[in-house]
C-alpha cells in the first residue's frame, strides 16, 4: 500500500514538472495573456509548496508571501485587509481576487474559508462597565483562549492583551490561568489572529479608541513560547504587516531562566518581567516554578538589555502583584526599590507596574495558598503607602487600575475550560 505522503509527493512533483514545461514553452513573442496565465500557474505551484512546508501566511516573511501568492501587490492587499480587521478569504469584504483567495486556501492547507486560525463569535464578547471587552476565541482543535481589549479614552488608545499559550505551567498562585496547567503553546499565526479579530472589533465600535498597544500578558508566558512569539511579533511590527511600532508591543515573562530574557530581547518589542517580589522566599511562594534566585534572573535581564544597542529599546516594565499581608508592606517596597536600581542604570527607564491582586476565588472565601494563606486584595491605604514609598525612592511607578474585573477580564483572571490533554 502506498503511503499518503508518497502520493502527495508524487502529485506535487508532477505539478512542478508541468509548471516548468509551461514556462519553458512560452515564447518571447507570446501574448501577455499567456504570460499572465503562466504567472498564475507559478503562483499555484508556489502556494502548494508553501502548504507542504508548514508555513502560514500570517507569519510568513513578506517576500515569501509575495512569491507564493503571485506578486507583492497581492501580498500588500492581503495585509491591507488584515490591518482593517478583514479576513482576506471573506469574499464579501476582501479586496483580493478569487484566484488569490484560492492560493491562500492552498497555502493554509485547510478546508475552511478563513485565513484566521481563531474564531470569534459576537456572543463570545463580554463587555465590562469600564468598556473593557473580553473575547473568547475558539481554535481549530476546539480549545479556547481569551484576549482582552482595554480602552483608554483619556489617552485615545486601546490596548490588546493577547494570549501566547493555552493555560500556563508557571503556576503563579494568584493567577487563574496558572491553575489550568499548560495544555499547549499557541502557534504564531494563532497569536496574530487574535490581533486581527481585535482590529475588527475596535473598528466596529465607534466609541472605542484606535488599537495602538499589544501586550503579551494574556494566558501563558511569552518566555515559554519564544519561537512562536517571535514569529508573531515580527508580523505585528513589519512595515508590510500590521505596522505596530516596536515600542508598542510588550513581551512579558515570569523569567523561567536567566537566558529567557536574552531570547525575548532578540525579538522586536519591549520587555516586561513579572517579578512580584525581589525577596526569594516570597517569590518562591508566589511563583512556585521558580528555579533561580531573583539576583540570578536580574543578571540575566541586565545582560539581555545590554544586547540592545539603543537605550530607548531597553525601556521596560517590572510587574508586581500586591497581595494583602504577603508583599504589600513598606519593607517590600524598599526591597523592590533597591533591587531594581542596577536594572535602571542599564535600561534608563523602568516602569514599576503595581497591580493590586484581583480575587479569582468565585466563592468569596479567598484563594488558599500552599501554606494555608488566604489571598486578599490589599487595602487602598496599603497600595498608596507602597507606591508613595517607591516614588520617594526615585522609582517610576504605574499603578494598574483594575479593569474588567466584573467580567473576569482583569490581570490574573483569564482562564478557560480544559478541552484537551497537554502536549
Amino acid at each position: 500500500m502506498i503511503h499518503a505522503k508518497t502520493v502527495t509527493a508524487l502529485m506535487l512533483s508532477v505539478f512542478i514538472i508541468s509548471t516548468r514545461s509551461i514556462v519553458l514553452n512560452v515564447k518571447p513573442s507570446g501574448s501577455s495573456e499567456v504570460s499572465k496565465n503562466t504567472d498564475f500557474v507559478k503562483a499555484d505551484a508556489s502556494a502548494t509548496l508553501t502548504a507542504t512546508s508548514g508555513h502560514h501566511p500570517l507569519t510568513m516573511p513578506f517576500n515569501e508571501l509575495s512569491e507564493a501568492i503571485g506578486g507583492s501587490g497581492k501580498a500588500k492587499l492581503i495585509w491591507s485587509d488584515l490591518r482593517n480587521g478583514v479576513d482576506p478569504l471573506d469574499p464579501s469584504t476582501s479586496s483580493i481576487s478569487p484566484r488569490a483567495q484560492s492560493n491562500l486556501k492552498i497555502m493554509t492547507a485547510m478546508d475552511n474559508d478563513s485565513l484566521l486560525s481563531t474564531t470569534l463569535n459576537e456572543n463570545d464578547i463580554t463587555l465590562s462597565s469600564c468598556g473593557t471587552q473580553k473575547m473568547l476565541m475558539s481554535l481549530e482543535d476546539n480549545n479556547k483562549i481569551e484576549s482582552v481589549l482595554i480602552p483608554s479614552y483619556k489617552f485615545d488608545r486601546t490596548t490588546l492583551c493577547v494570549s501566547t499559550q493555552i493555560g500556563c505551567d508557571r503556576g503563579c498562585r494568584f493567577c487563574a490561568t496558572g491553575k489550568m496547567g499548560l495544555i499547549r503553546n499557541l502557534k504564531g499565526h494563532e497569536i496574530v489572529s487574535q490581533v486581527v479579530h481585535a482590529l475588527r472589533v475596535v473598528k466596529k465600535d465607534v466609541l472605542m479608541p484606535p488599537l495602538r498597544n499589544i501586550v503579551f500578558m494574556g494566558m501563558g508566558d511569552a518566555g515559554q513560547n519564544v519561537e512562536e512569539v517571535r514569529k508573531a511579533v515580527i508580523a505585528l511590527t513589519d512595515n508590510e504587516g500590521l505596522k505596530f511600532a516596536n515600542s508598542k508591543c510588550t513581551l512579558s515573562t515570569v523569567g523561567g531562566s536567566p537566558e529567557t530574557f536574552s531570547q525575548l530581547a532578540a525579538c522586536p518589542g519591549s520587555l516586561a518581567w513579572s517579578l512580584h517580589s525581589p525577596i526569594d522566599e516570597k517569590r518562591k511562594r508566589l511563583v512556585p516554578s521558580t528555579k533561580h534566585t531573583t539576583v540570578e534572573l536580574r543578571d540575566g535581564l541586565i545582560k539581555a538589555l545590554q544586547s540592545r544597542k539603543s537605550k530607548k529599546s531597553r525601556t521596560m516594565m517590572i510587574a508586581c502583584t500586591l497581595i494583602s499581608g504577603i508583599n504589600d508592606g513598606v519593607e517590600d517596597a524598599d526591597a523592590l526599590a533597591e533591587f531594581v536600581q542596577p536594572i535602571i542604570e542599564v535600561a534608563g527607564k523602568v516602569a514599576l507596574d503595581i497591580i493590586p491582586y484581583n480575587d479569582i476565588d468565585l466563592d468569596g472565601d479567598g484563594l488558599v495558598g500552599e501554606q494555608g494563606v488566604v489571598y486578599r486584595s490589599p487595602s487602598v491605604a496599603a497600595v498608596k503607602l507602597f507606591t508613595d514609598r517607591l516614588k520617594k525612592r526615585g522609582c517610576y511607578v504605574c499603578l494598574r487600575t483594575p479593569r474588567g474585573d466584573s467580567e473576569n477580564s482583569a490581570c490574573g483572571m483569564l482562564a478557560t475550560e480544559r478541552k484537551s490533554k497537554r502536549n
